[in-house]
């Protein structure tokens, strides 16, 4: 019988969810599940990967925005659960480092300007070379494929489906989006200006200084998204 964590965007449906849950056969636990179900919206998700990460999520749809959720017919859905009949697709994380201090990331890892009506300036450094010099900008966004539908595509109008990708955000002079392998580096130095890093919807911030180095790279854990075939 397979064990299974709820994260709900509306508290109100957790109730109603448990019973599904267990109406399907299935035990609803907190703690070392299986798998999770996600009910709500891309920001559901990623709250919920942060709670159980590398386990496999079950997105159902319960929001206006929610690009990846597989619909939002929970019996049904469940039922194909409870017979096997998915697939699991796993997914990069980035991990972002500040000092002692890492954050890691689904969908992206950002450095952005602390107060908004003053321009930061950056150096960008890839595989130990330096790419960008004294960028000025709101900041700069490193996304996975899998957030490039979220924050990256607001930024460049684009997405892609391998690989790392850099954005610079409210740049003074043109940048095009950079693709890079998934086994690169990247690191960011703040030149000017004080600014925070920060990772998809996570509250954790940090404030960065003149001088700070961060370094963003492939984490080694994955997200891993169940897929049911006709539901996507």
């Amino acid at each position: 019988m397979k064990k299974v964590a709820i994260c709900v965007k509306d508290k109100s449906k957790l109730s109603d969810m448990r019973k599904i849950v267990r109406e399907k056969g299935l035990t609803f636990v907190t703690n070392s599940p299986d798998f999770v179900v996600s009910l709500g919206g891309d920001g559901t998700f990623l709250l919920c990967e942060r709670e159980f990460p590398g386990v496999p999520k079950l997105l159902i749809r319960d929001s206006k925005i929610c690009k990846k959720c597989v619909g939002d017919s929970r019996e049904t859905i469940l039922d194909f659960i409870r017979m096997n009949a998915y697939d699991i697709k796993e997914e990069i994380k980035l991990e972002g480092v500040f000092g002692t201090n890492k954050l890691v990331a689904v969908n992206d890892i950002i450095i952005r300007n602390k107060r908004p009506n003053q321009a930061i300036r950056l150096d960008v450094s890839i595989d130990g070379t330096k790419e960008h010099e004294e960028v000025i900008s709101d900041g700069v966004l490193i996304s996975t494929p899998f957030g490039s539908t979220a924050y990256f595509e607001s930024i460049t109008r684009t997405t892609f489906e391998e690989g790392i990708g850099i954005a610079f955000n409210n740049p003074v002079k043109e940048y095009d989006p950079v693709i890079l392998r998934d086994n690169q580096t990247i690191k960011v130095k703040l030149v000017r200006g004080d600014a925070h890093f920060a990772s998809d919807n996570n509250p954790k911030i940090y404030t960065l200084k003149q001088g700070d180095i961060i370094t963003v790279r492939k984490a080694k854990e994955k997200a891993k998204i169940i897929r049911i075939e006709g539901f996507e």
